[in-house]
């Protein structure tokens, strides 16, 4: 039935005289075995939908307990991210740039960790909840905060480095103030902005790129440097950076 309603999904759609593509992602859930009453199979169906989509879409998932589990964890996460900011639970961990020529640390990027009172949370885990929620959003602003924070701390303390660097989330740029926030915290420390480097993925620089073309460039005007993370892991060419800020 699946294989069904997916080839006739899949067929191609005039609209206006063009040709449209779409793909379908289907959830199951089966009686009896998943349940007996409407709503817990609609409920576990939907479940199993979002599996699909999370599996690179264009395909379905039967529902199984596990996913029941997987739910009510990323339930539990969303619930305690939004109050990990307030309790003091973030902090951020600095891992060293060091220059191959003579092993000089010369800067720092900053890394998100989150330390609940059972243990460490792995980002992995808890990073992907953050960017579904849009609590991704405070806390990135916090992140650009603390690590000016710190850097102007070192630099204070006799520590000379030329920067450290942050992880930029595709959230930040498109629903953010990331510009005001950066200069805020540049201004509030008394840092100069080539000491602040924003990494940003190559997979949110090609999506919807207009948009991230015009964001990028307005923090570039600020001064701050910018990188490309994970570049080559989607579908660019080196000839697509001559395009970017």
């Amino acid at each position: 039935v699946v294989d069904k309603l997916m080839a006739v999904l899949g067929q191609p759609l005039v609209l206006d005289g063009h040709e449209i593509l779409s793909t379908v992602s289907i959830g199951v859930s089966r009686f009896p075995q998943d349940g007996d009453q409407y709503d817990a199979l609609l409920r576990k169906a939907d479940t199993a939908m979002y599996r699909a989509k999370d599996a690179g879409r264009n395909t379905f998932q039967l529902f199984d307990e596990r996913m029941n589990a997987e739910v009510s964890e990323r339930l539990q996460l969303r619930h305690g991210l939004a109050q990990a900011l307030e309790r003091g639970e973030l902090t951020l961990h600095y891992q060293p740039q060091v220059a191959l020529e003579d092993g000089r640390v010369v800067g720092a990027e900053a890394l998100l960790r989150w330390r609940r009172p059972e243990g460490l949370v792995p980002p992995a885990r808890f990073i992907p909840v953050a960017e579904d929620s849009g609590l991704i959003l405070p806390i990135g602003d916090w992140v650009i905060r603390e690590a000016c924070r710190q850097l102007a701390q070192w630099r204070a303390q006799g520590l000379v480095l030329e920067g450290v660097a942050v992880n930029l989330s595709v959230l930040q740029l498109r629903r953010g103030q990331v510009e005001q926030v950066v200069a805020q915290a540049l201004r509030e420390h008394g840092l100069p902005p080539q000491c602040l480097e924003l990494e940003l993925t190559e997979s949110m620089l090609l999506h919807d790129a207009e948009t991230m073309t015009a964001r990028v460039a307005a923090l570039e005007a600020l001064g701050v440097r910018l990188s490309i993370d994970d570049f080559g892991t989607g579908y660019s060419s080196l000839g697509s950076l001559s395009k970017m800020p």
